[in-house]
């Protein structure tokens, strides 16, 4: 009977370490395409210079405990609100969903924002919510401009995946030249996400 016990915890383990074997390999992958694109003269917002230079992002360590289970509140008729730019320049968005969960035991939140572009105006991207936000890695660590995450846009409230190890930087964080948004008060979280995309400038 021990022995079968023994055998099924094993078995339990290695499917675990299975799947996070899996996990870092895919966000791994994501960072090579990531590199790759920063390369490439086609879609790098990088100058000549520095994409010559260029050789890759830099990152925390990934972490699948990062990969947090929060709870999204898709809010009806959302505020409209412009949120400035490193340019000055405003550009419009609106709150979809309110996201709560827990760090540390400490609850936390963060809005969830969808653009509003101009009228006549077709985006190429699939549509997706907007969350910027700065956290205690900010200005340190990490871009001072705060970072960035994407999710789906979700049908209806309830559980999501909102993976930090995928945050990213503005490409104001690469270069001048860019008119990114800055994450409104409301996005600032009080504590150091030490998960994602570091600051460009420690390379």
């Amino acid at each position: 009977m021990k022995t079968v016990f023994f055998f099924l915890v094993l078995f339990c383990f290695t499917l675990i370490a299975k799947a996070q074997d899996d996990y870092t390999a895919q966000i791994e992958k994501l960072r090579t395409e990531k590199n790759g694109e920063l390369k490439s003269k086609k879609s790098s917002p990088l100058q000549k210079k520095d994409r010559k230079a260029f050789d890759q992002l830099n990152y925390f360590p990934i972490d699948k405990a990062w990969d947090k289970e929060v709870e999204i509140a898709l809010v009806e008729n959302g505020d409209t609100i412009d949120i400035m730019t490193s340019s000055g320049k405003a550009k419009q968005f609106y709150v979809f969903g309110k996201i709560t969960f827990y760090h540390e035991g400490t609850p936390e939140s963060l809005n969830a924002y969808k653009r509003i572009w101009p009228e006549g105006y077709e985006s190429d991207y699939p549509p997706s919510l907007f969350i910027p936000f700065k956290d205690h890695t900010s200005g340190e660590e990490t871009y001072g401009g705060g970072r960035y995450m994407d999710i789906d846009v979700p049908s209806e409230s309830g559980l999501i995946s909102l993976d930090f190890n995928l945050c990213y930087n503005p490409y104001c964080a690469y270069g001048d030249g860019f008119s990114c948004p800055l994450p409104p008060e409301a996005n600032d979280l009080d504590f150091e996400v030490v998960a994602g995309e570091k600051n460009y400038g420690e390379h």
